[in-house]
């Protein structure tokens, strides 16, 4: 078992997007019952908070006037006018991100990383190993969070010093491009990183954003592809769901397009898990 586990690591060694995505398939297939049960009790809450937040965005297009007196009052002060389709999803979606999208992650990268090790799957372990892993996960997202919030707090200052003297579209293309690249690998180190917090246990939270960092040398266009690849595949989903909101849709089509939105979350997970392999070999 341990020559097939060296065999199997080596073969990945030199994967590109394409390999690294019939690895992943590969690794799905032979594991479906695990993998399908991952998706539908800890990964589909999420596209059912998602797009019961769409409908709920659909059905009333505006924030009540008695909601916005009652939130002011609750807070004591007139709250800040944020677009209203960003406070739903942020309402409805926050609490199966932090739970049950961590704990998915964490379950299927396991699932991988015993496919790879030669270790029979077991449902109830993987689950136990998971919310261990949990609270690792959430520090170490915590972080990439920070991140991201330094990176649009620079972006709006930059906006804010320079709009004036080049302009709008000057200032747009003068740190447009330095931000969204830099914003799409920080996403890619960030996956990497949950992989590494994981596996790994003794490394989590700004360690493993680092390490995800130093580990990912040479890989990153790999990462940036698969990110995109599997980021066009949710919108998808998402853009389906809201054409047929709009059409009308059917009960049926609900959980097909859950299923959907969560399988696409497998094997996003498992992609990364298979990249940080052919990085590690």
């Amino acid at each position: 078992m341990a020559r097939r586990t060296t065999q199997v690591f080596q073969s990945i060694y030199l994967m590109n997007t394409l390999e690294i995505f019939r690895e992943s398939i590969r690794l799905i297939l032979l594991h479906p019952t695990h993998f399908h049960s991952i998706s539908v009790f800890l990964f589909s809450p999420i596209p059912a908070s998602l797009f019961f937040s769409h409908f709920l965005v659909h059905r009333f297009p505006e924030i009540p006037p008695s909601t916005m007196t009652l939130i002011d009052r609750l807070f004591g002060h007139r709250m800040p006018n944020f677009p209203y389709k960003t406070i739903v999803h942020i309402v409805i979606c926050i609490p199966s991100l932090i739970t049950f999208s961590l704990l998915g992650r964490a379950a299927t990268i396991q699932a991988v990383s015993d496919s790879y090790n030669g270790i029979n799957l077991d449902g109830r372990r993987l689950l136990m190993r998971s919310g261990s892993a949990w609270i690792k996960l959430l520090h170490t997202r915590s972080w990439e969070l920070l991140i991201i919030l330094g990176l649009f707090g620079a972006m709006a200052v930059g906006f804010g010093v320079f709009s004036v003297a080049i302009g709008f579209w000057g200032i747009l293309g003068l740190l447009g491009i330095p931000f969204c690249l830099i914003f799409a690998h920080v996403t890619v180190v960030g996956n990497m990183a949950n992989v590494i917090t994981v596996l790994e246990s003794e490394c989590y939270g700004l360690g493993s954003l680092w390490k995800a960092k130093n580990l990912m040398e040479g890989r990153r266009q790999t990462g940036l592809v698969m990110a995109l690849l599997s980021n066009i595949g949710l919108r998808l989903v998402e853009c389906l769901f809201e054409l047929r909101i709009c059409r009308g849709m059917s009960v049926w089509e609900i959980p097909v397009l859950i299923s959907m939105y969560s399988s696409v979350l497998v094997l996003e997970t498992v992609m990364n898990v298979v990249l940080y392999y052919a990085c590690k070999s």
